[in-house]
């Protein structure tokens, strides 16, 4: 199955190939680089950059003191071809990238973990952005709409991270007692769970139900940056 939309309709996520402007994503990965360099050498940063130690990730536009060429610059990937028509059917119409919802993060191998504060992130949905759950499982939570667009601006999923996901679309939000590892693969068979290797100018689309965690593996060597972009209905 190579159609993007049936892709999210039946498993949650799409897999783009080769399709996002490599020149766009060079300039990313170079504003990155030098954002998440001065980082780690101890630069103190602007408290707007909203930096999260514990991800390793801040706000897309914090790339904008690093090189980036303007906010056309960190959202030149969205003019990919398909795109716009891909995020207008799942949206229902007209859609809007929240740049106060968009990130820039740096994932490391375990044995190069930076910080002993830093982890990589657990499983999740996006849809449960912005929700208060109840403290015990049981009561619907109605999700957040939107759509992510997350792409490295490496290789990964091999020799560095990448991501992983359930293959199935998930139409509620899943209570956080129950996003453990141990009860997600009892409740999916093992082929639901996937890791794909991208290439540089690949990228992924999921729903907000999808299921998604970091995919990190001791035998990796190498770091993975990535930029991620939230779309919201308009």
């Amino acid at each position: 199955m190579t159609d993007p939309a049936a892709q999210l309709r039946e498993h949650g996520v799409a897999l783009l190939r080769d399709i996002f402007p490599r020149d766009a994503l060079t300039q990313l990965n170079e504003a990155a680089n030098g954002c998440f360099e001065a980082i780690e050498t101890g630069t103190a940063l602007p408290g707007h950059y909203q930096f999260n130690r514990f991800s390793h990730s801040l706000l897309l536009a914090a790339l904008l003191d690093f090189g980036s060429a303007g906010f056309e610059g960190l959202v030149a990937p969205l003019s990919a071809p398909g795109l716009d028509q891909l995020f207008s059917e799942v949206m229902g119409g007209a859609w809007k990238c929240n740049r106060e919802q968009s990130w820039a993060r740096k994932k490391f191998p375990p044995p190069q973990t930076p910080d002993p504060r830093y982890h990589p992130q657990s499983w999740h949905q996006d849809g449960a952005l912005g929700v208060t759950f109840p403290l015990q499982p049981g009561q619907a939570v109605p999700m957040t709409q939107l759509l992510t667009c997350w792409i490295p601006l490496n290789s990964c999923g091999r020799d560095s991270p990448g991501l992983e996901f359930v293959l199935s679309r998930e139409e509620a939000l899943l209570h956080f007692t129950e996003l453990n590892d141990d009860s997600l693969r009892r409740r999916f068979p093992p082929d639901r769970f996937w890791a794909p290797v991208l290439e540089f100018g690949e990228g992924l689309v999921f729903l907000n139900g999808t299921l998604h965690r970091t995919f990190a593996l001791p035998e990796m060597r190498r770091s993975r940056l990535s930029v991620e972009y939230r779309i919201f209905p308009r």
